[in-house]
């Protein structure tokens, strides 16, 4: 359901069930589990069309349809406790609930309250203000132009759970290293927010020669929004004079810390060489005709990475 607020269809959903159940149980004056079987039913009646219609994943409707057929389950085996005694006893008990089953009720309802929050939180992000509020003060200024709670997609370079891909990492970053080449550069000057300068890259092999018409390309990712991603394809500018220099101009629209991944191809097929290398970089700002650069919030790159700030 990705155009209903999630706090809102499982909470209320959570209370319609409750609801729901006293109405058969107490006004129709049906018995507990014939209560319960029919409350479930029509939850189930109400919630899957509407969830098939509007669908964001197996996690969100199971965290539905779990509540869902819960309260009506354990309401039914409450009350159905309830009659049995009536019967064993044989006394005028009354058709009423005692105090713990009423405090299970609260606690599940308060638990339907928070799983949702902590959901919508996870998947859409917080409110701004709340978020500054709720969340720790960031280590830098490395924050945008407002503070983004969500979680923002797959997680970089996640290789544990598919192990051929791992393996097959590993072989490309052993063959990068016995290759030996040597990427370098970085920018004509310190990149400014929303201002175009050009990012060089020289590559050259083992030996110091320089690595003409060659495939490279510059992928600049923002770790707090990737729709803020951008992927530039560097030329190279002079193979006379200087071959294997590389260059594209580059504009980021958010001052702050922006990782880097590199990729240098060569050739096709069998003889195709590729070379990947990460790194960070920067972006100020200008204050006063002063440039500004925040201190970047994520860990200290090699030394590779750091020729290419």
């Amino acid at each position: 359901m990705s155009n209903y607020n999630l706090v809102v269809t499982l909470g209320f959903g959570s209370l319609l069930a409750f609801f729901l159940f006293f109405v058969f149980y107490k006004i129709i004056r049906w018995g507990g589990k014939m209560s319960a079987l029919a409350t479930a039913a029509l939850m189930l009646l109400i919630y899957v069309p509407l969830s098939v219609t509007h669908w964001v994943g197996i996690d969100v409707f199971a965290i539905h349809f779990a509540f869902f057929m819960m309260i009506p389950y354990g309401l039914g085996i409450i009350t159905g406790v309830h009659e049995e005694r009536r019967l064993i006893e044989g006394e005028d008990i009354k058709r009423g609930m005692h105090m713990a089953p009423a405090l299970i009720i609260v606690f599940f309802i308060l638990l339907a309250t928070v799983d949702s929050f902590i959901i919508s939180s996870a998947t859409g992000g917080l409110d701004t203000g709340l978020a500054k509020i709720l969340l720790p003060k960031a280590a830098s200024e490395d924050v945008g132009v407002n503070i983004s709670s969500q979680f923002t997609g797959a997680v970089s370079n996640d290789l544990q759970d598919e192990e051929h891909q791992f393996n097959v990492y590993v072989e490309k970053m052993k063959k990068q290293r016995e290759r030996g080449w040597r990427v370098s550069g970085g920018w004509d000057q310190s990149p400014i927010v929303d201002t175009e300068t050009n990012f060089n890259l020289i590559v050259k092999d083992r030996s110091g020669n320089p690595i003409s018409d060659a495939t490279v390309t510059s992928e600049f990712r923002r770790a707090s929004d990737m729709s803020y991603d951008k992927l530039y394809t560097l030329t190279e500018t002079d193979k006379e004079n200087h071959a294997g220099k590389y260059s594209v101009p580059v504009s980021l629209p958010l001052l702050g810390c922006w990782e880097m991944k590199i990729l240098v191809i060569k050739g096709e097929g069998e003889n195709m060489a590729e070379h990947e290398i990460k790194g960070e970089s920067v972006v100020s700002s200008i204050v006063d005709g002063k440039i500004v650069t925040p201190e970047c919030a994520e860990g200290e790159p090699d030394v590779e990475q750091k020729r290419l700030r």
